[in-house]
């Protein structure tokens, strides 16, 4: 790094540093937001799909209430409209303000009593089964349709989503011990607003609904009920991946900034850097190491290109790139090893041009299944035509928290949930709240 560069770089850091300082004490001055207290199993609200038409299937007769006198509808499909002065459930007689409740009568053997075409944060809509009540409600220009199912049955499904069912069930306790400390934090931190979490895990956890399936995941986490991480008072926002590598991420690089319910404390310690010895062995254990413990990526160029210029487009903030000719590892973090920045040499407007760049906005731009961790150890350019980017590294996922093929491999070993989770939170401490 040129002296010009790297003073640059040690002069953004300061005015940074003071801004974050200066944003720090004002944030410590203001009152700690209100929180629910974590005695009882959380009702969550769990968003599904929103619209100015939204459509609901019911496979049998539900309870209406709130749109009018309590009524029995379906079975078939009920549909909701945003009006400009109101919403409307087709059949109602009078315009709607407040919310309306969707309850289903008897669940039929194998199924549940409604089906939503559930909206993602990206990629294809997913048709949900589900069983908890449902509150269709106008949130702004849309009507939002929001499931309310108890805690334990909705780590049921995410837990099937997040981890193959068929693992051990100390695998599949662990993971829901991280999962319930995770949606215990948002339901604390969201309480006041329309949903608590999201189905999709492009912005929360994977929920899938309601299946029968789900059963057998259901009595392998029962003995870790109302088990919560708790930091200084608070339930942990406890993120987990697919493979470490051998090293874990700290929290503070994946979500920096976040705190905790209260909006006031910092919960970055309780999700350090950690050695994970297990996850290359889970990973050969389960035959996934090409995939999760040491893999190669070889990226053609223009594929490089395409992908950063179409991020590029996504914010005008954003700079732009030509043909890229050439990444490079800039900096690492010393503790974990992963990749912090890249350099990118690449010809724009006739000219070469250098772009640092963060390597999590990189993999996530490029490729985040084939780039598939941050954690590389090989980083150079074949010339071979059309060019390629190599890579070379460990893990799978962005390495903070539970190492799922390492949750799999202590369970086999006969390791606790409880001793499997306590691996990779070393700065909280599990609690039974409920």
């Amino acid at each position: 790094m040129t002296f010009t560069r790297r003073f640059l770089a040690l002069l953004v850091a300061g005015l940074l540093s003071v801004a974050l300082g200066e944003a720090s004490t004002a944030r410590q001055a203001e009152a700690p937001r209100a929180t629910q207290a974590l005695d009882h199993e959380p009702l969550l609200r769990v968003f599904l799909t929103e619209g100015s038409v939204v459509t609901v299937q019911l496979a049998e007769p539900a309870r209406l209430t709130g749109a009018g006198p309590p009524r029995e509808v379906g079975p078939g499909t009920l549909t909701a409209r945003v009006h400009e002065s109101g919403w409307r459930i087709d059949g109602s007689e009078r315009l709607l303000s407040g919310p309306a409740v969707l309850s289903g009568t008897a669940r039929r053997a194998g199924q549940a009593p409604f089906r939503v075409e559930a909206l993602p944060r990206f990629g294809a809509k997913r048709s949900l089964q589900l069983a908890g009540d449902l509150v269709l409600q106008r949130v702004g220009q849309v009507v939002q349709v929001v499931e309310r199912v108890p805690m334990e049955e909705y780590l049921a499904s995410v837990v099937a989503s997040e981890m193959s069912p068929k693992w051990p069930a100390g695998a599949l306790a662990a993971q829901a011990i991280v999962a319930r400390s995770y949606a215990a934090a948002r339901w604390m931190e969201r309480y006041d607003e329309p949903w608590h979490l999201h189905w999709h895990f492009g912005v929360d956890m994977a929920y899938h609904g309601w299946s029968e399936r789900h059963e057998s995941v259901a009595r392998a986490i029962a003995p870790t009920r109302g088990e919560v991480l708790i930091f200084r008072g608070f339930p942990v926002l406890a993120l987990f991946h697919a493979s470490s590598g051998g090293r874990t991420e700290a929290f503070d690089r994946i979500k920096p900034g976040v705190f905790a319910p209260d909006g006031k404390t910092p919960i970055g310690t309780a999700m350090p850097v950690v050695d994970d010895a297990a996850a290359l062995p889970g990973a050969a254990g389960l035959e996934l190491s090409a995939s999760h413990g040491n893999w190669k990526a070889d990226i053609p160029l223009p594929e490089v290109t395409a992908a950063l210029q179409a991020w590029s487009k996504e914010a005008a903030y954003r700079p732009q790139f030509g043909a890229v000719e050439a990444v490079s590892v800039e900096e690492r973090h010393t503790d974990s090893g992963r990749v912090a920045t890249v350099s990118i040499r690449h010809r724009l407007d006739g000219r070469e041009r250098f772009q640092w760049m963060a390597a999590t906005d990189f993999r996530l731009a490029v490729n985040p299944v084939r780039i598939r961790s941050l954690f590389w150890e090989r980083c150079v350019v074949a010339s071979k035509a059309p060019g390629y980017l190599v890579l070379e590294g460990r893990g799978f996922g962005h390495g903070c928290g539970l190492s799922q093929v390492s949750a799999w491999y202590l369970a086999r070993r006969g390791d606790s949930p409880e001793a499997i989770v306590a691996r990779f939170y070393a700065g909280a401490k599990i609690e039974k709240r409920y």
